[in-house]
């Protein structure tokens, strides 16, 4: 994480650049009606073991119903895990962890590429934005259109949670939430080690994510190249 954390941290615009068309032509392949879509965007919780010093209220979850530490993640047509934020206690809601990682600011510029305004999508938990679409949630006033939409975008958001498996598939450590045991071990920096070296065998043998909607990853080579 030291050497390479940034791959993981920042808003690559130069990389996305390259790639953006690819992934926009990759999402509306598989029958997605937004055109200009070329990642998705979720947060996913890390289960640890019940937190001692005080922390057992900030790090429990009424949603998950335990004790965890949230993360968010941007993840692309190819597999790859784009951008990652985290940790943070697990009462915080999607959108503190969106705005309080500046990814808002980020993807504003990075994302706004030779006049094309790309965008990621994420559930309804999300601002909406030119470079943000989200659904349009579960309200008893959508219509027959939206909820088509919807359910369109939802098939392919899904593949944001095989990245999440993939993770605790390769490093099964970080699906062992007995000795995930926050302020002991670096709970946080583990799991981006895990998506790091996942993004990394993704460039020299794919993924699921990749084989579904037909997107290569990028060589290793240029991958690790900023």
């Amino acid at each position: 994480m030291t050497k390479w954390g940034h791959l993981l941290t920042m808003c690559r615009g130069e990389f996305m650049a390259e790639r953006a068309a690819v992934y926009e032509g990759a999402v509306f392949r598989r029958g997605a009606p937004l055109q200009t879509c070329v990642g998705f965007i979720d947060g996913t919780a890390i289960h640890a073991a019940r937190p001692g010093g005080g922390l057992q209220r900030a790090c429990y979850s009424g949603h998950k119903r335990r004790h965890v530490l949230k993360l968010q993640s941007v993840t692309t047509p190819d597999g790859l895990v784009f951008h990652m934020y985290g940790p943070h206690e697990g009462r915080r809601h999607d959108m503190v962890l969106y705005y309080e990682s500046g990814l808002d600011d980020d993807l504003r510029k990075t994302l706004l590429i030779d006049g094309v305004q790309y965008c990621l999508y994420g559930d309804s938990a999300y601002v909406l934005r030119s470079w943000m679409r989200t659904g349009p949630g579960d309200g008893p006033d959508r219509t027959a259109a939206e909820l088509a939409f919807d359910l369109s975008m939802c098939r392919v958001r899904e593949t944001v949670e095989w990245g999440y498996k993939d993770i605790k598939q390769y490093f099964t450590t970080l699906d062992f939430q007995r000795k995930l045991k926050i302020r002991e071990t670096a709970v946080g920096k583990q799991y981006l080690s895990g998506a790091l070296l996942c993004n990394i065998r993704s460039c020299r043998y794919g993924n699921q994510t990749a084989s579904y909607f037909g997107c290569d990853s990028p060589s290793l080579e240029r991958y690790l190249s900023d």
